[in-house]
């Protein structure tokens, strides 16, 4: 039996640790900082997998798709500047 990439079945995702991250941060939990740099870094791997390595720009036509993965990528970037500041304030236990 060959398994390919998309047939392994449930995965972490950087949307799925995004949710996680919110969720966390929602219970003031300092594990949330970690979770939404796990979400910003899967996030960021998935965009070079999808706009270097498999010319992404071809495949989805338009540049509003470009937008839209910053405007994503800039959300997640705030939520971990973000949780980080909680942090250091000493509200997340």
């Amino acid at each position: 039996m060959v398994f390919r990439f998309g047939q392994l079945g449930p995965r972490p995702s950087a949307s799925g640790a995004g949710v996680l991250g919110a969720l966390l941060l929602l219970m003031r939990k300092q594990l949330a900082v970690w979770v939404f740099l796990a979400s910003l870094i899967g996030m960021i791997i998935t965009t070079i997998q999808n706009y270097v390595l498999s010319n992404g720009m071809e495949v989805m036509g338009d540049p509003f798709t470009l937008g839209f993965t910053a405007t994503i990528f800039l959300f997640a970037l705030g939520f971990f500047v973000y949780s980080m500041k909680m942090r250091k304030r000493d509200l997340l236990v």
